[in-house]
């Protein structure tokens, strides 16, 4: 449960010195089938362990490994807490945004594009590493969320959890144009119709899904905020329980602008929290701090 707390946390209060580039990150080239035509980048502390944790994290839009693995402060947390993180990068020749096409049905389907080369990374990193496979999480920004909820939807079985960050539905949209709708939160499918979307791709599965933590700033003018909502109801239909929260929390973490909200299943267990923030836009929740 240690790297689920840190999910949480880390992006509360990032104080510098976790966010520098010390911590250097490494390219491997040949991992196994690369279909979506994706680089792969990982770093490790080098720290001897019997089974190590992994962390996905996934860019946004404009970025690389390198931006989102100095901005998040991910390495520094890794050292400390001796696990693995594996960062996928998009090229420009298949977005020249950078975006990770989490709208392309060729790219977000199970085994193909994108979705399978981010899959073949991590069989690669569970092959060449003894990582934990009840420790594998995954985190995501904007586009990044969005592949996020992609990988666990295709992969259920994979996560233990997913934390995203001004996300959206698992195929909300399947081509460029419905993506700027969604964006701009006009989502036209129903509840129903959004399960149905993720559980096609694992027809037979009856394992769990990995339990889902949302981040959504409110003045967010990239993402609407209110693909949180269609987040909670579809991961809700696919935990099996309802759409009302168990528990609100205003002033999270002693923030003013932060309110959580808590859906548990009937044995009382957390399965989805909500984290949505005033005055916060398309951006992580980082506060930097000079060093002393």
């Amino acid at each position: 449960m240690k790297i689920i707390y840190l999910i949480i946390s880390f992006l509360l209060i990032c104080q510098s010195f976790y966010c520098q580039s010390d911590y250097p990150l490494k390219e491997i080239e040949e991992f196994g089938e690369n279909p979506g035509n994706l680089r792969m980048y990982i770093y490790k502390s080098g720290k001897d362990s019997a089974k190590i944790p992994l962390v996905v994290m996934l860019h946004g839009c404009g970025e690389n490994a390198n931006a989102v693995a100095e901005l998040s402060g991910w390495n520094k947390l890794a050292y400390l807490n001796n696990f693995l993180m594996l960062y996928p990068q998009q090229k420009g020749a298949n977005n020249p945004n950078s975006c990770f096409n989490w709208f392309l049905k060729k790219d977000i389907e199970k085994g193909s594009g994108e979705n399978e080369s981010i899959f073949e990374m991590i069989s690669y990193l569970q092959k060449k590493y003894n990582v934990d496979t009840t420790q594998i999480f995954i985190s995501g920004l904007s586009a990044g969320a969005a592949m996020s909820i992609v990988m666990s939807a295709t992969h259920p079985q994979l996560f233990k959890s997913a934390a995203v960050f001004a996300g959206g539905a698992y195929k909300s949209a399947t081509n460029a144009f419905q993506a700027v709708k969604v964006m701009r939160g006009n989502v036209n499918y129903s509840d129903t119709a959004l399960v149905r979307f993720v559980k096609e791709q694992n027809p037979n599965y009856t394992g769990a899904y990995p339990k889902l933590i949302i981040y959504h700033g409110i003045n967010d003018g990239v993402v609407d905020y209110r693909n949180s909502k269609y987040l909670v109801s579809q991961w809700a239909g696919l935990h099996q329980i309802d759409t009302i929260a168990d528990k609100e929390t205003k002033a999270y973490a002693g923030i003013k602008d932060i309110t959580k909200w808590e859906y548990n299943n009937a044995l009382g267990e957390n399965k989805i929290n909500l984290y949505l923030i005033n005055n916060l836009g398309h951006r992580l929740m980082v506060k930097r701090q000079k060093r002393r």
